[in-house]
């Protein structure tokens, strides 16, 4: 299933090449190699003590926003603790503004401080991100960064519109910070008024009944009970009808309260009652599907889900927010390591292989990049505490992120506050196994900018998201059909045999493939091919006094596609 979304993703990126190369604000910057005004800044310039080095910058636009992107080549948070700055000169006039490195900029704005400043005639007035509905991405630290800005908006200096032709600079204010460019008159753009907005595809109704529709909302504190917002949740959840929800924020009510709740919003038809689980303090799962298992992962929460002919794995995660990174990555590491027992069969929901991942929820990433890493990759940073370092999907790759795009909108933002300290961003999550599931449809939903039509049709009042909570609902539609033949093959894998004889673990198989062990951990304690001419074999590189410190062995045979695993108990 992997080499067929990427391809499909291909056709659309080049899809998008032909027709002006829409830009999306969602941490992935391929759709920057396009028709796209690029520029290139001198490297090693920046001042050593800061390592703030710009090598790149690059210009696009659409009728709506100014879209830049930059490589600054050492790792930051964009918002916070950094001198990077952006001039525009709107009018491309030096005359107006401010003189900056040749160009008159009539407005400015400080990402480290997260605010800005218009400089008018009568005036200097400051903007925040609100004004100008900036988005930057990645949240996380990083070198490269993408951001939109409004060419057109209202502040309290008025109406601000960015001319056909502007100037702009990037700029490290810290003592003789490195700028782009180093010469004098800035980067001149022309605005291209041929490229238009180009919407990501999204459908607020599943179109297959076959499709398992997740949706993940952090409902602020409770928000979905109270008076003044229920009518905009029930209006929300009509919309949307998930078949699993997983819900952050709901401290004040239980599960079951919580599906009596959604019992209001969509009653129950055809037997399809709504099942409920939660985990404390704030985890709250309601699902038309039978809720197996649970088993608390600090304050998150993984689901063990009966789907019918597979079962799913859903991990609810509500990770510590803002500068507490320790604990962020501590419970990272801790869900990982459970997803590594699902992985080799030794987690406390006995599942079977190729059992579907979904782990979702609002993840509060807005430090450091190696807690998302940590999820995709699978590398845990307190192995000591957590076990080994592992690949989390069941062909040994990394995860995949959904990373649904906003209704509408040329960003992935899933958090927004017009009055909050930081502009909207992607805080919410879908990373799933990509090797069994795959997304046909993914969205956040952002009701301001759904045309009237899809408003009509879907029910939603413009106002609805952002009265129910400062979160989006994040919805992904994932395909669960035909996994058992894309991994293992239908029997469920080559025979195989594997035991204790006397003091030596032997091993025998009907192919011929290749075998590993793990211990309880998930660490590997030996690998080797194996060949049916070997018949019986003896496992070598494995000591068995080391058994009763291992607990249990997973052995794993591969043959082509075909894969199958097996627990040792001595």
């Amino acid at each position: 299933m992997k080499k067929r979304r990427v391809i499909i993703f291909l056709a659309y990126a080049w899809l998008n090449i032909l027709s002006g190369q829409q830009v999306i604000i969602n941490d992935s910057f391929d759709d920057w190699a396009g028709n796209v005004s690029a520029f290139s800044d001198k490297a090693g310039d920046g001042n050593p003590s800061r390592k703030i080095d710009f090598t790149a910058v690059k210009v696009s636009n659409d009728e709506r926003f100014l879209y830049v992107y930059f490589d600054i080549s050492t790792e930051i948070n964009l918002q916070e603790n950094n001198s990077v700055s952006i001039f525009i000169d709107i009018d491309n006039n030096i005359s107006t503004g401010i003189f900056k490195s040749g160009i008159g900029a009539d407005m400015v704005y400080y990402f480290g401080p997260r605010s800005g400043k218009v400089y008018r005639t009568n005036g200097t007035y400051s903007i925040f991100h609100n004004d100008i509905r900036l988005v930057t991405a990645p949240t996380v630290t990083g070198s490269r960064f993408e951001i939109r800005i409004l060419r057109q908006f209202v502040s309290d200096a008025g109406q601000i519109t960015m001319g056909p032709v502007i100037r702009l600079l990037m700029s490290d204010e810290d003592v003789a910070g490195d700028k782009a460019p180093d010469a004098s008159g800035g980067y001149t753009y022309s605005f291209d008024e041929n490229r238009k907005f180009n919407p990501v595809p999204f459908s607020i109704k599943k179109t297959s009944p076959e499709l398992l529709r997740i949706l993940s909302y952090n409902v602020l504190k409770d928000n979905i009970f109270l008076a003044s917002t229920q009518a905009s949740f029930n209006r929300i959840f009509k919309a949307l009808e998930p078949d699993i929800i997983g819900f952050c924020e709901i401290y004040n009510r239980t599960s079951a309260q919580t599906a009596a709740l959604i019992e209001t919003f969509l009653p129950s038809a055809n037997g399809k009652k709504w099942y409920n689980a939660e985990v404390n303090p704030d985890i709250r799962i309601i699902s038309r599907y039978p809720i197996l298992d649970k088993k608390a992962l600090d304050g998150n929460g993984a689901f063990l889900i009966d789907l019918g002919t597979k079962k799913l794995v859903f991990i609810m995660a509500h990770l510590p927010c803002c500068d507490n990174e320790t604990d962020r990555q501590k419970e990272v590491d801790n869900i990982m390591s459970f997803v590594r027992s699902v992985r080799y069969g030794i987690s406390s929901f006995q599942t079977p292989q190729n059992t579907p991942i979904v782990i979702s929820g609002d993840m509060n990433l807005v430090g450091l990049r190696q807690q998302l890493q940590t999820f995709i990759t699978g590398d845990i940073q307190n192995n000591a505490t957590y076990g080994p370092d592992f690949t989390p999907d069941w062909d040994d790759s990394a995860l995949e992120d959904a990373v649904p795009v906003t209704t509408n909108n040329s960003a992935a933002f899933t958090w927004y506050n017009e009055l909050g300290l930081y502009s909207a961003g992607r805080l919410d999550f879908f990373l799933y196994t990509g090797s069994v599931l795959s997304v046909k449809n993914s969205f956040a939903l952002w009701s301001p900018d759904l045309t009237s039509q899809q408003l009509a049709s879907s029910g939603l009042q413009a106002g609805d998201i952002p009265t129910a909570s400062d979160h989006l609902p994040i919805v992904a539609d994932f395909s669960i059909t035909g996994l058992s033949t894309e991994v293992v093959t239908s029997d469920g894998g080559p025979v195989i045999s594997a035991g204790w004889n006397g003091q030596n673990l032997v091993f025998s198989a009907e192919k011929d493939g290749r075998v590993s062990l793990h211990d309880v951990s998930g660490s590997e304690l030996c690998a080797f091919d194996y060949k049916t001419a070997d018949g019986v074999r003896v496992i070598d590189g494995f000591n068995p006094a080391l058994q009763d410190r291992y607990g249990l062995i997973i052995v794993t045979f591969r043959s082509g596609t075909a894969v199958k695993s097996v627990k040792v108990i001595r």
